[in-house]
């Protein structure tokens, strides 16, 4: 039932509490738990402002080399290119007044240059240029801390890969038992997606993280017949890419960097999944790492949730999702339009921040992963070797036929299940199998260790491939 009429939220509330965070990555309380402070510094407002007084400042001197400007005045505006010059309550007044993103931020830092010099800011430029090469900045230091922490995160699972490759444990498909493998190929498994998207990630800073200097449809008239020089010159100072023609309506670059956080989202999720499937309490595999002060409910003392795995899996979910608003950011209206790009400032943010907290979840249970290896024998062992039937399948199958073979052990399962017999019991006595195989020979195929396949060597593999690959990582400071 809908309450008659709304109170308003009590101002002395807000004034008790501090101010009331609108999104749950800069809560209080809760951001550390849905991002990390070095992401968030990524995009800090005041980190943001100065991104943008740095390229004022560096395009002023470069334009005063050109002599387009005074060189009194780039000096000036170099002096005074610092979020701290700038008065924050003029421009909280400005934004109300002007309505726009961009100017209060410029006016405030007009009336903090002395002598004139602040007529000489923004002198070529467009709103988007700065705004977008800055976003395009925040990126590129954004895609420097995930490749490093998903690096790091191939790497833990590279080290328990090798140190489980021959821990044989149940393989299941459709949510049932199918045929044993290692829980040390479940981890390369891991370790080579984890790759593949390294190589993804590697493959975006040519194709996203371009220098916008391109002016109000891109034709760069207003920086003057070295426009092109100008912007080079730029692109060098910010270290990013020199594109061949203005992407303010062409969004394919920061489309291409959200999808490739959504399939590293994806990723992740599964290994999250995956943790948290096997930590159930009739599996109980493997479960997260758990110190003495985490509760895992809080009502019921006993419970040993997967806290991190789930939380995980809620926060892959935004950041998969906001691919779909990268992808229609694309569809731009003419030479601009700020109905689609602003909705960068909303994507790339969130999904970076939660990404990078998921990222390092997975490092701290991958990497300390509590192992029960005796639960992992008593579940490979539950259907009394009947995940042997395919080995077991072809064996028989050079005597009877394959097709043939399959029908009597479908049969012989299903007899078994429906009595409740054990497989290599209901395999024994067999009126079909009577004369083709006897106790010792059945037990010899029903080794779980001698139908692994390449489990072991997908191990070696996965890790001869990341060396391989690494080669060309960029080198982290």
């Amino acid at each position: 039932m809908q309450p008659k009429t709304l109170k308003a939220f009590p101002n002395d509330l807000i004034i008790r509490i501090g101010p009331v965070m609108a999104h749950i990555i800069d809560h209080s309380y809760y951001r550390d738990s849905w991002g990390t402070a070095e992401m968030r510094a990524v995009f800090d407002d005041e980190r943001r402002f100065q991104r943008w007084l740095d390229f004022w400042a560096i395009l002023a001197e470069i334009q005063a080399e050109e002599g387009i400007i005074p060189k009194e005045a780039a000096a000036e505006i170099a002096a005074k290119a610092r979020v701290d010059k700038l008065d924050p309550d003029y421009i909280r007044q400005e934004l109300a007044k002007a309505g726009h993103t961009l100017v209060p931020v410029l006016r405030a830092f007009e009336k903090a240059c002395e002598k004139g010099a602040g007529e000489w800011i923004h002198y070529g430029p467009t709103t988007q240029d700065i705004q977008d090469t800055a976003l395009a900045m925040e990126m590129k230091d954004a895609w420097t801390v995930l490749f490093r922490n998903i690096k790091a995160l191939e790497i833990v699972c590279l080290e328990q890969a090798d140190r489980y490759k021959d821990l044989v444990m149940v393989g299941r498909t459709h949510n049932q038992h199918a045929l044993p493998m290692t829980l040390g190929m479940k981890l390369a498994s891991w370790a080579a997606e984890l790759r593949r998207d390294l190589e993804r990630l590697k493959a975006v800073p040519d194709r996203a993280f371009f220098i916008m200097l391109h002016g109000g449809v891109g034709t760069m008239a207003g920086l003057g017949p070295d426009s092109k020089a100008i912007v080079k010159r730029m692109a060098e100072r910010l270290d990013l890419v020199y594109p061949p023609t203005s992407w303010a309506s062409a969004r394919d670059g920061i489309a291409e960097f959200l999808s490739v956080l959504g399939i590293c989202a994806g990723t992740l999720g599964r290994i999250a999944n995956e943790v948290f499937q096997l930590s159930r309490t009739e599996l109980g595999e493997i479960h997260e790492p758990i110190s003495d002060t985490m509760v895992g409910s809080s009502t019921m003392p006993h419970k040993r949730n997967a806290v991190r795995s789930e939380f995980s899996g809620t926060m892959v979910k935004v950041v998969m999702n906001n691919v779909t608003l990268g992808l229609q950011s694309m569809v731009v209206s003419h030479e601009r339009d700020a109905s689609v790009w602003r909705l960068d400032w909303h994507t790339v943010p969130e999904s970076a921040i939660m990404l990078d907290r998921v990222v390092n979840h997975m490092r701290t249970v991958v990497g300390d992963l509590a192992v029960d290896e005796n639960r992992i024998a008593e579940n490979l062992d539950l259907t009394n070797g009947a995940i042997m039937s395919e080995a077991l399948m072809f064996r028989l199958g050079e005597k009877l036929g394959k097709q043939s073979a399959h029908h009597v052990l479908h049969e012989i399962v299903v007899e078994a299940a429906r009595s409740r017999k054990p497989f290599r019991q209901a395999v024994l006595e067999s009126e079909n199998l009577k004369n083709e195989i006897n106790a010792e020979e059945l037990e010899s195929i029903l080794d779980y260790r001698e139908y692994l396949g390449t489990a072991t060597t997908q191990v070696e593999d996965t890790i001869a491939l990341s060396k391989q690959l690494s080669v060309s990582d960029p080198q982290q400071e």
